[in-house]
């Protein structure tokens, strides 16, 4: 079966893995021609490409699969795009309240290298990794931080925000972390929405930074909404929390060792099973084939 895979780097999404489990040709963004019967699209960026330079290509068969937050600045014409043409869609489920189509849900699928674990007993450590969000606002970065430093009055914490670091190194940090917080979206009236369109509110996700967190056996702490995946994969037994909850949850966590440690492990396993290469392209490609 001839299958292309349309997608801005080897490394996005589950490219590489679906590439190999479906004997398929990789093809970036620059691509001018794509010699396949087959095409899957993954991210918005490669639909718009696709809708720009390959429209007049009869494939047999088209698939798409949102992994990111530039789907939500572009949902209406994505939406309406896919509908049209009867692309079957796959998403990662933080993106449900974008969607207006029927989709099947996707984690991201990580791979974590062999790294010590090890986490202080004297003190609680608390991650958080914005990158460059950090500057935006995109994550409530800053409002976590101040209920961070509130709590440091009362608490022998020690809190590490990671920005600027390699991708290893970032890990590396990661793994020494008691909590790691992804998010605080949800209900927060200060973060920047730019990035996520201002139509619809942004009420968080389990990012792959969160993923990573879950990997290293912290307790990962995120707004998000809770969506129906039960069909496929158990929703991720993550700490939930938003605006208005975030100081107690935190200092919840902190008081409770017991509780965090046991809820990390859950974490842990969840992310082993659901979140492994083998499982996300299995589930990729089982639904992928049934379309083909």
């Amino acid at each position: 079966m001839n299958i292309g895979i349309l997608v801005p780097h080897g490394k996005y999404f589950a490219a590489e893995h679906l590439v190999r489990a479906l004997g398929a040709r990789m093809y970036g963004l620059s691509a001018e021609e794509i010699d396949a019967e087959h095409l899957i699209i993954i991210g918005m960026k490669a639909l718009e490409r696709y809708s720009k330079r390959f429209k007049e290509k009869k494939f047999k068969s088209v698939a798409v699969i949102f992994s990111d937050t530039n789907f939500c600045v572009h949902n209406e014409w994505c939406n309406a795009y896919v509908k049209e043409n009867k692309i079957p869609v796959y998403a990662m489920p933080d993106l449900h309240n974008y969607l207006t189509v029927p989709y099947i849900p996707a984690y991201q699928t990580i791979t974590i290298p062999e790294i010590e674990i090890n986490k202080p007993t004297d003190r609680v450590v608390i991650c958080h990794s914005p990158g460059e969000k950090a500057v935006y606002n995109f994550k409530g970065t800053d409002q976590i931080k101040s209920v961070i430093k509130e709590l440091s009055k009362r608490y022998n914490i020690e809190y590490k925000m990671l920005s600027k670091l390699s991708w290893e190194d970032c890990l590396k940090e990661k793994s020494t972390a008691h909590i790691f917080i992804d998010q605080l979206t949800k209900n927060n009236p200060c973060i920047n929405q730019s990035r996520f369109g201002n139509k619809i509110q942004y009420n968080g996700a389990l990012g792959k930074s969160g993923i990573e967190g879950m990997f290293l056996k912290c307790c990962v702490v995120t707004t998000m909404d809770v969506t129906s995946t039960e069909r496929y994969f158990p929703f991720p037994p993550i700490v939930l929390t938003d605006y208005f909850s975030f100081a107690d949850d935190i200092e919840m966590l902190i008081n409770n060792v017991e509780y965090r440690n046991g809820v990390a492990e859950k974490q842990y396993q969840w992310a082993k099973k659901y979140c492994c290469p083998e499982f996300v392209t299995a589930h990729l490609t089982r639904h992928i084939n049934e379309t083909i």
